[in-house]
């Protein structure tokens, strides 16, 4: 586990901030999207979340901008308006104990190629979707062939059905699904983004970050075979 484990309190805000940075950069979010958060740990402020404002930019994102929310939204410190996915954020906190941080990006490879995957509802989960690894959604048997190669960290990814941006139904919906296993690190919600939770803000990223990067390879590959024929 990365040094964000500490318990210091800056050194938390601030790699929150870096790792926003870094995701903007490298076009996973566009300059007001996307949220992310870390849990404090610390005695009284155990129930603490640091969360990104609403719509703000992102590369000009200071430790100063961050919002202070207590487990059930209510804002304690900052002076811009929290991010509209509060909900979701404090939700995931209340049932993954494991979980430190949060964050959700608009991985376009990611978000793109999970519209086109075969799925299977998770039983007793309405809404809840997992990948039918027998192939893409294709007539063409040869992308039936391709290999997924899921990397073991995302291998239980589970996609959810659209609800409503910044709604309570979205936030019972993500937290239901965080809830089935703590092996599952990551969701991708269709037609709106990814969330992955971590330990730590860089464990949380580092899953957001592989399921682009096999994302965007399945695609590559995919095109690679269209034109070799």
């Amino acid at each position: 586990m990365c040094e964000c484990s500490r318990g210091d309190e800056y050194y938390l805000k601030r790699e929150l901030v870096s790792c926003v940075k870094t995701l903007f950069s490298k076009g996973y979010v566009s300059s007001g999207g996307g949220n992310h958060s870390v849990r404090l740990r610390d005695g009284s402020n155990a129930s603490h979340v640091w969360i990104t404002p609403s719509g703000y930019p992102r590369s000009h994102l200071t430790v100063d901008d961050l919002v202070l929310i207590d487990i059930d939204g209510n804002i304690l410190r900052g002076d811009l308006r929290p991010s509209i996915e509060v909900p979701f954020h404090t939700q995931i906190y209340r049932v993954r104990d494991d979980a430190s941080a949060v964050s959700h990006a608009h991985s376009p490879y990611s978000h793109a190629l999970i519209q086109t995957l075969d799925i299977v509802e998770v039983d007793g989960h309405a809404g809840v979707f997992r990948l039918d690894c027998s192939g893409l959604s294709s007539p063409q048997p040869k992308l039936q062939q391709l290999p997924l190669g899921i990397p073991l960290a995302i291998h239980n990814l589970l996609i959810l059905e659209y609800r409503q941006l910044g709604s309570r139904a979205l936030a019972r919906l993500v937290g239901d699904a965080f809830s089935i296993s703590k092996d599952v690190k990551i969701l991708v919600l269709l037609d709106h983004g990814v969330i992955g939770i971590g330990r730590c803000i860089h464990e949380a990223v580092m899953y957001v970050q592989l399921l682009e990067e096999w994302a965007r390879c399945v695609t590559i590959a995919y095109r690679l075979d269209k034109v070799s024929k």
